[in-house]
C-alpha cells in the first residue's frame, strides 16, 4: 500500500505545479487505487485513505505547511508538521472515497464500485467546507479545450470524470 501511496502523493504532486502536468491528473491515482485493490478490511481502506490524504496535502500543499509556520513563529517543520496531521480534515473525500469504493466493491462489480466512489468523492468535496477550496479538476486549467469541460459540470464535473479515467485504467490494469 505505502508504494501506491507514494507513487500517487508525487504524480499528485507534479499534477499540482501545472503547466503540461495537467496529464498526469488522467493517471495520478491509478497506484493508489492498485493498492487499495489488495484492501480486504473496511480498517485498511480507512487506512489507505488517511495514509492518502496526507501524502497528498504534503506533496500538492506542502507550501501551505511552510506558510502555517512562518505566520505562527512555529518554524517551518512545525509548520508542516500541522498541516500532515490536519490532512484528513483537509481532504477528507479522499477517505470517503476510499472507504465507499472498498464497501461497494464487496457486493458489486468495478463499474458501480467507480461510480460510487467518484460521486463520495465529489459529494464530500460539496459537503465538507474546504479551507483552500481546491478539487482535482482544477489541475485541468492550462488546458484549454480540457477546461471548457468545466462548462458542462463545473470543477466537480471534471473531478468526477478524472476519477472515473482513473478507475477505468486501474481496471484495465
Amino acid at each position: 500500500m505505502l508504494a501506491g501511496v507514494l507513487a500517487s502523493a508525487l504524480l499528485l504532486g507534479l499534477y499540482a505545479r501545472g503547466g503540461n502536468f495537467y496529464l498526469l491528473g488522467f493517471v495520478a491515482l491509478v497506484p493508489w487505487l492498485l493498492a487499495l485493490q489488495a484492501c480486504k478490511t473496511s480498517l485498511r481502506a480507512l487506512a489507505a485513505g488517511i495514509a492518502m490524504s496526507i501524502a497528498f496535502v504534503g506533496a500538492a500543499f506542502g507550501w501551505f505547511g511552510f506558510a502555517i509556520g512562518e505566520f505562527t513563529g512555529l518554524g517551518s517543520a512545525t509548520g508542516w508538521l500541522i498541516l500532515l496531521l490536519a490532512a484528513p480534515l483537509l481532504q477528507p473525500q479522499v477517505l470517503a472515497f476510499a472507504l465507499v469504493r472498498h464497501l461497494i466493491g464487496q457486493r458489486h462489480g468495478a463499474m458501480l464500485r467507480a461510480l460510487a466512489a467518484a460521486c463520495a468523492w465529489v459529494g464530500c468535496e460539496w459537503l465538507w467546507p474546504k479551507l483552500l477550496g481546491d478539487t482535482l479538476g482544477h489541475g485541468l486549467y492550462p488546458s484549454l479545450p480540457l477546461r471548457q469541460l468545466a462548462d458542462l459540470g463545473g470543477a466537480a464535473g471534471i473531478t468526477f470524470v478524472l476519477l472515473l479515467i482513473n478507475e477505468g485504467i486501474a481496471a484495465a490494469i
